[in-house]
């Protein structure tokens, strides 16, 4: 029953960051910055201005925002976390079988 319980809420883990991963955008890679563009209309001449911004905003994405360190957590934990979480898993299911030799 516990087995049951604990790939229920793996793989219902798994749907969430996938859903996450989804409503950012499906990017590749992560992003720390989201862009804005603002547009001004001049009166006089009739021309569009386009400005771009770009504020701090974390989007999820499957690869790190960079290669440092300090980037790693923030971008594989979910990844790695579901991974390691279905090898305990399955390490503990393999112990409790009885083994045939």
């Amino acid at each position: 029953m516990l087995n049951k319980i604990l790939i229920t809420i793996g793989l219902l883990g798994i749907l969430a960051g996938g859903g996450l991963w989804i409503n950012d955008g499906m990017h590749v890679f992560s992003k720390d910055r989201e862009e804005v563009v603002r547009e001004f209309k001049d009166e006089l001449f009739g021309t569009i201005r386009r400005e771009t911004e770009y504020i701090p905003a974390f989007k999820f994405g499957l690869l790190p925002v960079d290669a440092t360190i300090s980037d790693t957590p923030r971008c594989y934990a979910f990844v790695g976390g579901m991974s390691l979480s279905l090898i305990a898993l399955g390490l503990w299911r393999s112990r409790k079988s009885p083994s045939t030799p």
